[in-house]
């Protein structure tokens, strides 16, 4: 019987990710519990069980762990547009928000600490880069401007940074513990921030 040789393949793969994990685990509780500030990498890999040499293996720096923990939160994957027709644009927009808002606070220590850190989340994922569902909004956005349904002398790129905008400041209420619950909280601003980008009758 052949022995497939420890750190290759699939295998490895398998380890180097559960060790990645781990690490991201244990950040996030350490963040938790001293803030984001307080924690240091040989913190980290203190209570990993790991040497600072390891850590470096997996991360080249702190931020890239919360980088990390950030696109864990908001997903990496696809997101489909809800259905429905492109007159309908923004109950659609909003209907995508409000959902990834409640799957977000399933993972309620994770999505409040994201959206109480004291740094923009554009930083974070790195220039140009936006989380699937702004992918999403954005083109539901054109779609509702060629049907005439939003203002179409706004470029779509900017009406989707102001809802991208809307919605963190949503979160971060809920995660500071200004509002109770953070679906309803994202519909009251989106409705707020939609009212200024609907086409004039």
């Amino acid at each position: 019987m052949a022995v497939r040789p420890p750190g290759f393949g699939p295998v490895g793969a398998d380890l180097r990710e559960r060790a990645r994990d781990q690490l991201l685990d244990t950040a996030l509780r350490l963040f938790v519990e001293r803030g984001y500030v307080g924690v240091r990498v040989e913190d980290i890999a203190k209570a990993a069980g790991i040497s600072r040499a390891t850590f470096y293996k997996h991360f080249s720096e702190r931020e890239e762990i919360l980088a990390e923990l950030f696109a864990r939160l908001l997903g990496r994957e696809p997101v489909a547009a809800p259905p429905g027709p492109a007159s309908e644009a923004l109950p659609r927009i909003r209907e995508l928000l409000i959902g990834a808002a409640a799957r977000m606070v399933t993972n309620e220590q994770l999505a409040r600490f994201v959206y109480t850190l004291p740094i923009r989340h554009a930083a974070l994922l790195g220039q140009g880069a936006r989380p699937p569902v702004l992918e999403v909004v954005e083109r539901m956005i054109e779609e509702g401007a060629a049907a005439g349904v939003l203002r179409a002398d706004i470029p779509a790129a900017l009406i989707t940074a102001h809802i991208a905008r809307t919605f963190e400041a949503a979160m971060r209420d809920w995660a500071e513990g200004r509002a109770a619950d953070a679906a309803p909280h994202v519909t009251l601003l989106l409705d707020l921030a939609f009212e200024g980008v609907e086409a004039a009758p």
